[in-house]
């Protein structure tokens, strides 16, 4: 979070001083609107390529063909073509490759000790001490019923899901949740009694709290990932 509030210092700043440079005519003939754009849009472009959010990548190169399509000779195609196709490349090859951080969540969900994996895919109830939940479009609401909960990868695209942790026992000192939430909602209920360190991201979205930890038990909730053109809604309870 930290390195992202510095980019953004940095970036609206180099923003300004084009801004005043644009008008004493050093800059060529081309719009500061669109010059802030570009900027904006090679960044989002790099950013998604970093953590392979192909969303945001995809959505990055549809709107920089949107501004130049002129110079591009795709007037044709702009801007509902070109927004689908990046909407369906970008849900093609996330299904494909994996979307983002597929490796790290090779590494950090392994086989629970009985051979199997909670996944809640098509049950409303989730098992184990490692679960995997999943939506793509449409509503899901998963209950997270386990004995021993460790880890948890929630992913939501186009969609909302709401995950209740309420009947979740963390044994050990620590447990994680790991969230990719994309053009969507992803809503949490997490026991107020836990120590939760928040440490979610967002990009063109919002994170939203609703009441308040107390954190009376030992156990920390370590909440990891972003939201891109969504939102996450935690609530206490």
């Amino acid at each position: 979070m930290k390195k992202r509030k510095i980019f953004w210092g940095i970036f609206f700043i180099a923003m300004a001083m084009i801004v005043v440079i644009s008008k004493l005519g050093i800059l060529p003939d081309v719009g500061v609107f669109s010059i802030l754009a570009t900027v904006f849009l090679l960044w989002m472009a790099a950013d998604g390529v970093r953590h392979r959010n192909f969303y945001e990548m995809m959505c990055a190169v549809a709107f920089l063909c949107i501004i130049y399509d002129k110079p591009l000779g795709i007037e044709a195609l702009t801007p509902w073509t070109v927004l689908a196709a990046a909407l369906l490349l970008s849900i093609g090859l996330s299904l494909l490759f994996g979307g983002k951080g597929k490796k790290k969540r090779k590494i950090e969900f392994e086989w629970n000790s009985d051979g199997s994996r909670g996944i809640g895919s098509s049950s409303e109830q989730c098992s184990g001490e490692q679960i995997r939940c999943e939506n793509n479009f449409g509503s899901a609401i998963r209950y997270i019923n386990s004995d021993n909960f460790c880890k948890a990868y929630l992913e939501n695209n186009f969609g909302s899901m709401t995950i209740y942790f309420d009947n979740a026992i963390i044994q050990g000192d620590t447990a994680f949740v790991k969230i990719d939430n994309n053009f969507g909602e992803t809503i949490l209920y997490i026991p107020k009694e836990w120590k939760v360190q928040n440490e979610l991201e967002h990009c063109f979205g919002n994170i939203n709290e609703h009441g308040k930890a107390v954190g009376t038990s030992n156990a920390v909730l370590h909440l990891k990932g972003e939201t891109n053109f969504g939102y996450i809604e935690i609530y206490y309870v």
